[in-house]
């Protein structure tokens, strides 16, 4: 038999004490135990790489940007049930944020308890504002009810302590050509 790891798992046929080499096959058993053997390496691999992979990915900003001529890079690498997921737009000359606030596309839907209030923190934010040499930092989180989009916010100062607040096309500053976007969010994949 050939192995059918890791779309599902295989079961093999354990001999006993007293079982003869033909039942089951001791051939069949040790070439069944390789090809095992051979897809467990491939699915851990070999060198740095640690059970999983990174995969480009293709965001979709279901509200608050229109990337017109901008460029933008992810990735994500799934580990069972953890999944990262980062991100980057450089603007362009064509690039906009509306004043809806900014939402990104997840690559593995989130678990729907992961995301059960909007106070879940899965995530850091970068801003660079490239002509001020300034950067700012934010946080995203999962949108509870929408576990395939995440929301994008920037932190103030709100009384003494920090809050959140949307990214808008002035906020945290007017975004022009060059300036960056960057995220970074570990969530459990539903």
């Amino acid at each position: 038999m050939a192995s059918t790891y890791p779309t599902s798992l295989d079961t093999f046929t354990n001999p006993t004490a007293t079982s003869l080499l033909t039942s089951p096959s001791h051939s069949l058993s040790h070439s069944d135990l390789n090809d095992a053997v051979e897809a467990l390496e491939a699915k851990v691999a070999i060198g740095n790489t640690v059970l999983g992979k990174y995969v480009a990915y293709t965001p979709t900003f279901p509200s608050g940007l229109t990337l017109g001529n901008g460029v933008v890079t992810s990735e994500y690498c799934r580990v069972n049930e953890f999944v990262h997921y980062w991100g980057r737009v450089v603007w362009g000359t064509t690039t906009s944020l509306s004043a809806a606030g900014l939402q990104v596309s997840l690559p593995i839907s989130c678990d729907s308890t992961f995301a059960a209030t909007t106070a879940t923190i899965a995530g850091f934010v970068g801003i660079r504002d490239v002509s001020a040499g300034v950067t700012h930092t934010g946080v995203i989180r999962p949108i509870e009810g929408f576990p395939t989009t995440a929301s994008l916010a920037i932190q103030n100062i709100v009384n003494t302590y920090t809050a959140t607040a949307g990214i808008t096309s002035t906020a945290p500053m007017t975004w022009a050509s060059t300036d960056i976007i960057v995220w970074s969010i570990f969530y459990k994949a539903a």
